[in-house]
């Protein structure tokens, strides 16, 4: 008989713990759905050569949702899709708002394909808008002609520009193309000349820079590092 009242202050305690949660449920329930809470306002910074118009294909139909609910990091995740966007974080902004900051691609090259058609891309290979051109330097790459690989030979160039060392990336000219083995650039040097640097595949990226740069002073205007254990000068 003693335990009779325990149990009856706990069955009580459980008893209003459960009202507290159903009644905590019922307010957001209800805040969820406040027309002060609705999203009202989407404000976007950090875009530079992007339309904010292809920004706002992505946000806009969130317009009237709950500001308590909205998904920031699918929102940011949908938004790295737009072409030219590498990354954006989105905020709430209290009550009715929602803040995105855009982070774009950095254009580096400007790639001619086999079929005349031209792209400016990133150093991951991405094709970004034609307005992120303006006011960049891009290194030119080709994709020859003659080519039986078009699409592996621009994968192989924008793959060997991206792995190329510090010092000799900055000195690039142009580079070209007709297969994914026969990747080739011209180097602008000090002296004011130019070398020419057969690299061949995207391959030992570390090993073909550490012996481009100990040929440069050696004769000749072409350094062939294709098979970077056998060099060739002439």
């Amino acid at each position: 008989m003693a335990g009779r009242p325990w149990r009856r202050r706990r069955r009580a305690i459980i008893a209003g713990a459960v009202v507290v949660t159903l009644a905590l449920i019922g307010v957001l329930s209800a805040a969820i759905w406040l027309p002060a809470l609705r999203l009202q306002q989407i404000s976007v910074s950090g875009l530079g050569y992007v339309e904010e118009q292809a920004v706002r294909s992505h946000l806009d139909p969130r317009l009237g949702d709950s500001v308590l609910l909205l998904p920031t990091d699918a929102i940011g995740e949908d938004l790295a899709t737009v072409p030219g966007i590498e990354s954006a974080q989105v905020e709430r902004r209290w009550p009715d708002g929602m803040h995105v900051t855009v982070v774009e691609s950095e254009p580096v090259a400007h790639l001619t394909r086999a079929d005349g058609t031209v792209a400016v891309i990133d150093a991951a290979g991405e094709e970004l808008p034609a307005a992120a051109a303006e006011g960049a330097t891009l290194i030119p790459l080709r994709v020859g002609t003659t080519s039986q690989d078009p699409d592996g030979a621009a994968e192989a160039m924008t793959e060997v520009l991206a792995e190329l060392p510090d010092p000799i990336r900055p000195a690039v000219q142009d580079m070209t193309a007709t297969s994914p083995s026969d990747v080739t650039f011209t180097l602008a040097l000090e002296d004011g000349s130019t070398k020419s640097v057969v690299w061949g595949d995207a391959r030992d990226a570390e090993l073909k820079g550490d012996v481009v740069q100990a040929l440069i002073p050696q004769p000749g205007s072409v350094i062939d590092v294709s098979s970077p254990v056998a060099p060739v000068t002439r």
